[in-house]
């Protein structure tokens, strides 16, 4: 199973090394960063599933971080808030500009454990390897590689679903173009990103993504793509 990857952002070192190895000791896949800066470059090439943020940082406030992620990366990222302002107006302010959850300085092991899990027990509920993922009217089967759209399928080149499947299991989430073009080519270069743009037009077209269907796949400025559930009422899971 691929551990889970988690960016942790402090500009203090005992205490980004003590963040970073308590979730490393529980198995996690920690990447660290020391300014809002240096996380924001991450997260524009990487792919994470959860982010532990510090309020304060030397350059840009975890504030404007937190701001950044939820309009360029989506409201489906969790991320953990770290902040010595123990004032309740304070970590509203934090919780109102999308946190999921927070935490009062000095960080204790047991308790940033037991609210990541929380979180990621929250953002990601699948308890087994899906075989198949359910996004409104569309249906991803994992086994055979087909495509469904209201249960009609729809013929991909394998090249083709393996570009979908990414947008799709992070529905409401921006993926950068290199983590996509590394999860699906293995390695990075121009003529690829080109090659990624044409698979992305080829996949939006075959399955009629848009908002008829429920959906729509949005390019992100300088980031990659997201594709977004329009319709809340319909399922969004994976099986």
């Amino acid at each position: 199973m691929v551990p889970m990857k988690i960016l942790a952002v402090d500009d203090e070192p005992a205490q980004a090394a003590f963040i970073r190895d308590s979730l490393i000791a529980e198995g996690f896949d920690v990447r660290g960063a020391t300014r809002g800066a240096e996380a924001i470059r991450l997260l524009e090439t990487d792919n994470f599933n959860l982010v532990v943020l510090d309020w304060n940082l030397p350059d840009i406030s975890g504030l404007e971080v937190l701001a950044w992620i939820r309009a360029r990366v989506g409201r489906d990222l969790p991320v953990l808030f770290l902040t010595n302002r123990v004032r309740e107006e304070q970590l509203v302010i934090a919780l109102d500009a999308g946190a999921d959850d927070y935490m009062v300085k000095p960080v204790r092991r047991h308790e940033l454990i037991a609210r990541v899990r929380a979180l990621l027990r929250r953002a990601y509920p699948v308890n087994a390897t899906p075989t198949s993922i359910n996004i409104g009217r569309y249906r991803l089967d994992l086994v055979t590689e087909t495509a469904f759209l209201s249960d009609e399928p729809i013929k991909l080149t394998s090249r083709e679903f393996n570009v979908a499947v990414p947008l799709f299991q992070n529905c409401g989430r921006a993926m950068p173009r290199e983590a996509l073009i590394k999860s699906i080519w293995g390695r990075h270069s121009d003529h690829i990103s080109r090659t990624l743009d044409t698979h992305i037009y080829r996949v939006r077209s075959k399955l009629r993504i848009g908002p008829e269907n429920g959906v729509r796949l949005r390019a992100v400025y300088n980031h990659g793509y997201r594709l977004e559930l329009l319709d809340p009422n319909l399922t969004h899971d994976a099986e």
